[in-house]
């Protein structure tokens, strides 16, 4: 499969699971309608900075299966004023993995998968 992203070898992880069957994510977005920035790994936005998550997770795209993981990111004063964006994923729109607390998951989307097309504007 090939990624929207270059990864290293072993990102995605072997322990993340190819979505082969229909589901929703949501995803803060900073512009409505929602833009390929919008869907930019931490890594693709900034290269040379330190964070606090693996680097396999930098270089996905943080998502939530459930909405209300939206909501505590929202509160945070960078996302202020942001959107929550829904994604329809459905077979080959890459891996994912669940990496945190609660619902949240990290993506990697696949080259072959239009997101945009996929996505709804559900909040401001």
């Amino acid at each position: 499969m090939n990624f929207r992203e270059s990864l290293p070898e072993g990102c995605p992880p072997a322990e993340s699971e190819h979505i082969s069957s229909a589901r929703d994510v949501f995803r803060v977005i900073r512009s409505n309608p929602p833009t390929w920035d919008d869907f930019r790994s931490q890594r693709e936005e900034r290269p040379e900075a330190t964070f606090n998550v693996s680097e396999y997770q930098a270089r996905g795209l943080s998502v939530f299966a459930d909405r209300s993981g939206c909501g505590k990111v929202r509160k945070l004063p960078r996302f202020r004023g942001t959107w929550v964006c829904r994604v329809g994923l459905d077979r080959g729109a890459g891996r994912i993995l669940h990496t945190g607390p609660q619902s949240h998951h990290t993506w990697w989307p696949s080259a072959d998968f239009d997101i945009l097309a996929q996505c709804c504007v559900e909040s401001s």
